[in-house]
């Protein structure tokens, strides 16, 4: 740790959040406010510092990358190999290993199944859809404001030519690949399956799993209540 690392007043467990000068928060530090908003209230019976607690909030809202978050709680070194070596550290400690299974408990668990036929939902479309959904009847590509919400996720990239839209699709044997992967967890071209045989098992398998989950709606995954503390 460098000397302003180490003269920094959070690296004190024991300062208070008030004597905090604002100088020490860099325009890349998230502040303890920004910190807590993105964390359970369930952790507050756990012995962790300001600068802990940052690292928690970027590490568990950010795909879990611990050396970003390290940079981000505000700890100071000046190699990689050195905030790497800090992440390490902090991912040993007792306190946070529970913080970021509370989070998980509180905050992911309770959307897993939705957030999965999300997923699933995605990987169908973009192995099977029609161009049919996305022209009109001159073949035009339509404006995305006409095209149904559940198949806008095939849409990669949007360009305009002097002819009007200009969509760029997904390869759907590169997607039939994908969906056979995330449904099966093996490898397409590792198995015997023909593709046109494989298109007709992921449509049974989809097919089941809607009707299973027919309670479970994933086009309505972000309107669902926020989990009551």
């Amino acid at each position: 740790m460098n000397k302003k690392a180490k003269n920094s007043p959070l690296v004190n467990k024991n300062q208070a959040l008030e004597e905090v000068p604002t100088e020490y928060i860099s325009k890349n530090e998230l502040t303890i406010t920004e910190a807590r908003k993105l964390l359970p209230e369930n952790l507050k019976h756990l012995e962790i510092s300001p600068r802990e607690f940052k690292f928690l909030a970027v590490y568990c809202s950010n795909n879990f990358d611990a050396v970003d978050a390290v940079e981000k709680a505000g700890y100071v070194e000046r190699t990689q190999a050195k905030y790497r070596a800090i992440a390490y550290s902090l991912l040993q400690r007792k306190e946070i290993v529970e913080a970021i299974r509370i989070y998980i408990d509180t905050v992911i668990q309770p959307y897993k199944d939705r957030l999965e036929l999300e997923l699933l939902n995605i990987y169908y479309r973009r192995a099977t859809y029609n161009i049919s959904t996305f022209v009109d009847e001159n073949n035009n590509f339509l404006p995305v404001k006409k095209i149904d919400k559940e198949w806008r996720c095939c849409i990669d990239n949007i360009k305009m030519t002097k002819y009007g839209f200009d969509y760029e699709l997904p390869n759907r044997d590169l997607a039939l690949q994908a969906l056979y992967k995330f449904v099966t967890g093996q490898d397409i071209n590792d198995s015997p399956i023909l593709p046109e045989d494989a298109q007709k098992k992921m449509k049974t398998i989809y097919n089941t799993i809607i009707k299973i989950n027919n309670t479970v709606k994933p086009k309505n995954i972000r309107k669902i209540k926020k989990i009551e503390e």
